[in-house]
C-alpha cells in the first residue's frame, strides 16, 4: 500500500514537471530586446496611425513565420504579410506607422506558436507588450493589422486596443491569411475596440497597390486622408530640359519632380535641399536607389517611404542635396536616365563635386552598378546594398571609385555568392594594376552580414533587414568620410 502511494506521489511529482515544462515552453520564449514605443512617421500633421501585429521568428525550411505560417503573398513589399500590407496602406494615406510586439518571441516552431496561440485565445488572455505608444490622442483613424490565428486576431490585438480610450477614434481593420476572411475576427475587434467606429475590414492576400487603394476608396477613407491625394499624379507636359516642380512634400522632400530629359524622357524625382542652400556656396550630392517595391508604378514617392538612405544621410552632411530618382525597371534605361537626372543637379546646383555619393539597395544597386561602369567619373564613392552586379567592371577600376559591398549572408532574393565575386572580380583587377592590399582595402570594402546581425534588429528577413544598413554608423559613416 505504502509503495502504490509512494508511485502516485512520484506520478503526479513528474505530471506537475511535465505541465511546468510545457507552460515555461508556451509562455516563456526570449525577451524581445531594442523595441521602443516611437511610431515611424509619414506625412505631417497626419491624423492617422497603422499599427500591426507580426510574429517574430522564422521556422524550418526558411518559410516565413513572422506573420503567420506562409511566404509573403504580397509581392510588392519585402517582409511578412501582414508588414507588408501595413506599408501599402501607409503609402497610400500617409499614415504613421507602429508594430505591435508581444513582450516575448512565440515559439520558433509553427506547432509552437500555434499552441500558444491556442491556449491565449481560448482563455481570452492579454499577452504583454513589449512597448506601445504613450497615447493615440493625435489620431483619428487607426488602421489594425493581423493574421488571423485560429479564426481570430491575435490577442495581441486586444491588449494593444483595451490600453487605450478610443472613444470618437474610427478603426479599420485588415488581416492577411491563404483562406480565411477577416469576417471571423470581427466581433473580437469590435469587443475590444471600446467605443470606437469599426469599419468594414479587408483581407489582403496576393494584394497590390491598386487593390488596397480600391478598398480604401470604397470605405471612403482616401477622402478622409487627403481629398486631393493623388497616386498616379502624371505634371503637365512641358519642354525639354525643364522641371515640372513637384507641389507636395514628405518629410521635407519635394515629391514627384519631374525632368523632361531631351533624350530619356520624363524622370520622376523626390528631392530634399536643405534651407540653408542658397547657390553661394557648394553642397554635397547624394543619389539614393530604391528597390522594386519603391519604383513609380508602386506610388509616388512609395521610394522614399520604403526606405531610409536618404533621411539618414542628412545626419552626415547638413549641407547636401539628397536626390531619390523614382524610376521605373532597374537595368539600362533606368541607368541613363538616373545619369541624365545626375548631370541636370551638377549643371544647375552649386555641387562640390568632390562630395557626389551614391547608393543603391536590391534592384535599385542593379541600376546603380550599371550607372557605375558608364560613368564613374561622377562619383566620390559608393554603397552596393544587398544586390548584384550588373555593370562592367575596367571603367570603375580606372577611376578608382571607392565601394562599399553590403548583404546578408543568405539574402533571401540574391545570396551573397554574386556580391563576394564582384568583389573579387574589382579586386583581381586592382592587383593587375599593382596596387598593395592595402591600397585595394581603402578602394573596396566587403561586408557580408551574419544572420544574428538581422535577428538582433528585428529585421523580418535578410534581404529586407538590408533596409537597416542605413541605420548603421560603420557603413554610413564610411560612405560619407571618402
Amino acid at each position: 500500500m505504502k509503495k502504490q502511494k509512494k508511485r502516485t506521489i512520484i506520478e503526479l511529482t513528474v505530471l506537475a514537471a511535465l505541465v511546468l515544462q510545457a507552460s515555461w515552453y508556451l509562455f516563456m520564449g526570449g525577451k524581445i530586446a531594442e523595441v521602443t514605443d516611437e511610431v515611424i512617421p509619414g506625412e505631417k500633421d497626419t491624423n492617422a496611425l497603422v499599427v500591426y501585429f507580426s510574429r517574430e521568428g522564422v521556422i524550418p525550411d526558411d518559410i516565413d513565420a513572422v506573420a503567420s505560417a506562409s511566404l509573403n503573398s504580397n509581392r510588392f513589399e519585402a517582409g511578412s504579410d501582414t508588414e507588408a500590407a501595413a506599408k501599402m496602406i501607409q503609402r497610400l494615406t500617409g499614415a504613421d506607422l507602429f508594430q505591435i510586439r508581444t513582450e516575448r518571441y512565440y515559439r520558433t516552431p509553427f506547432w509552437g506558436t500555434a499552441a500558444t496561440a491556442r491556449v491565449e485565445e481560448i482563455l481570452n488572455l492579454r499577452p504583454n507588450l513589449a512597448a506601445k505608444p504613450e497615447s493615440l490622442d493625435q489620431y483619428d483613424v487607426i488602421y489594425v493589422g493581423y493574421p488571423i490565428w485560429w479564426f481570430n486576431a491575435p490577442m495581441a490585438i486586444g491588449t494593444f486596443l483595451e490600453s487605450y480610450d478610443l472613444t470618437g477614434k474610427t478603426i479599420i481593420p485588415f488581416c492577411t491569411s491563404t483562406d480565411n476572411g477577416i469576417d471571423v475576427s470581427m466581433d473580437y475587434i469590435r469587443e475590444v475596440s471600446g467605443n470606437a467606429t469599426v469599419l468594414e475590414g479587408y483581407r489582403m492576400h496576393d494584394s497590390d497597390m491598386e487593390d488596397v487603394s480600391a478598398w480604401l476608396e470604397r470605405i471612403g477613407v482616401l477622402e478622409q486622408a487627403d481629398g486631393q491625394r493623388d497616386i498616379n499624379f502624371s505634371p503637365e507636359s512641358s519642354e525639354p530640359g525643364d522641371v515640372t516642380a513637384g507641389t507636395k512634400t514628405y518629410r521635407d522632400f519635394v515629391i514627384d519632380n519631374v525632368f523632361h530629359s531631351e533624350n530619356e524622357g520624363d524622370i520622376h524625382y523626390n528631392v530634399y535641399i536643405p534651407e540653408s542652400y542658397d547657390g553661394s556656396r557648394p553642397y554635397a550630392l547624394y543619389f539614393t536607389l530604391s528597390g522594386y517595391e519603391g519604383l513609380y508604378f508602386q506610388g509616388v514617392a512609395a521610394n522614399i517611404k520604403s526606405e531610409e538612405f536618404g533621411f539618414e544621410a542628412q545626419k552626415y552632411n547638413p549641407e547636401m542635396i539628397v536626390v531619390a530618382p523614382q524610376l521605373n525597371d532597374w537595368g539600362e534605361t533606368s541607368a541613363d536616365q538616373t545619369i541624365a537626372l545626375m548631370e541636370y543637379f551638377l549643371q544647375h546646383y552649386n555641387i562640390d563635386t568632390s562630395k557626389v555619393y551614391g547608393n543603391g539597395f536590391s534592384g535599385g544597386g542593379e541600376t546603380m552598378s550599371i550607372v557605375m561602369g558608364k560613368r564613374p567619373d561622377l562619383f566620390t564613392a559608393y554603397l552596393h546594398v544587398s544586390s548584384q552586379w550588373d555593370g562592367v567592371y575596367e571603367p570603375v577600376v580606372r577611376q578608382r571609385v571607392p565601394i562599399y559591398f553590403a548583404i546578408g549572408r543568405n539574402d533571401e532574393y540574391y545570396g551573397s555568392e554574386k556580391t563576394q565575386d564582384a568583389y573579387d572580380t574589382f579586386y583581381g583587377l586592382y592587383r593587375q594594376q599593382g596596387l598593395t592590399d592595402a591600397e585595394i582595402d581603402e578602394l573596396l570594402v566587403l561586408d557580408i552580414k551574419e544572420h544574428d546581425y538581422f535577428t538582433e534588429r528585428n529585421a523580418p528577413n535578410e534581404h529586407g533587414g538590408g533596409g537597416y544598413f542605413a541605420y548603421d554608423e560603420e557603413i554610413m559613416g564610411w560612405l560619407f568620410s571618402k
